[in-house]
């Protein structure tokens, strides 16, 4: 059932059009957490729309409120509980287990799709850099569906996340394979240029002030995974000129091989990547 048609007589028939269409789920059939947005409009309705959650939604114990956009030095965003006590799961993706705190961490259950495409163009044998790693879902992923992939080094700054994909990689069985580390991505770049085959930057915003950095650290030859935003009628154009601009700037030659657009990042404003080759 729709969260709308749930609470149809809970909430007043001229706000109802503001419940919110969908949200995310982060967890298992074990137990998962709810991620919600409402509008200010429905503040006299929020736990009613969280127990409206918990009632469709078998598998959820704990509901939260996102509230405003990513900030901080973690880029987190900030939540309400609005049910529940506990925030840590063990969400399943792939035939992957992430454990994670969503208000500890950042993780979209969104990019999965994303992660499954990007795995798929990894080649054999491949040392990774993967920049801005979180829990590192990227990693055991492309280890998921390119296991003769060599190396995927996880870097992040966030001390949370790093426990966090320490116990990941035990989960997955991938001690050796993936290894995280709490690192600033700018000063891990710098210390190990020309190393990686590939280098993945997932942080849509704030990504290309290390792009320097990260052309830098792929060997000739290799690719930069780059995520960036684009409004709808020209997605990738923005992310196109921040590539060639950094390229021409640190004088080498790069070749855009691959645009996507992975999500919906707001309201005419699309989460795409774009692969380039350095050499």
């Amino acid at each position: 059932m729709k969260l709308k048609d749930a609470l149809k007589g809970v909430v007043p028939q001229d706000l109802l059009s503001l419940v919110p269409s969908g949200f995310d789920i982060i967890g298992s059939r074990s137990g998962a957490v709810a991620i919600v947005e409402i509008p200010s409009e429905l503040e006299d309705y929020k736990y009613e729309i969280a127990k409206a959650i918990i009632k469709n939604s078998s598998n959820v114990k704990t509901v939260l409120r996102r509230i405003g956009p990513r900030s901080g030095e973690f880029r987190l965003y900030s939540y309400e509980r609005l049910i529940g006590d506990t925030t840590e799961v063990i969400h399943i993706e792939s035939g992957v287990r992430l454990m994670l705190d969503p208000t500890k961490v950042f993780f979209s259950p969104r990019d999965q799709y994303d992660r499954i495409d990007l795995a798929l163009r990894v080649k054999d044998d491949e040392v990774i850099a993967y920049l801005f790693a979180g829990i590192a879902p990227y990693a055991f992923i492309i280890l998921k569906h390119k296991p003769t992939v060599r190396l995927i080094y996880a870097v992040e700054v966030n001390p949370e996340a790093i426990k966090y994909a320490e116990v990941n990689v035990r989960l997955n069985k991938a001690r050796g394979r993936v290894v995280p580390i709490e690192y600033d991505a700018s000063t891990f770049c710098q210390r190990m240029r020309d190393r990686f085959h590939r280098v993945i930057m997932t942080l849509p915003l704030g990504a290309h002030q290390y792009l320097h950095d990260a052309i830098g650290c792929v060997a000739n030859g290799g690719t930069v995974n780059f995520y960036h935003t684009g409004i709808e009628e020209d997605p990738f154009r923005d992310a196109e000129e921040t590539v060639m601009r950094h390229c021409a700037d640190v004088n080498v030659n790069c070749s855009i091989i691959n645009k996507k657009i992975v999500r919906e990042y707001a309201p005419r404003v699309y989460k795409v990547r774009v692969d380039f080759e350095v050499h």
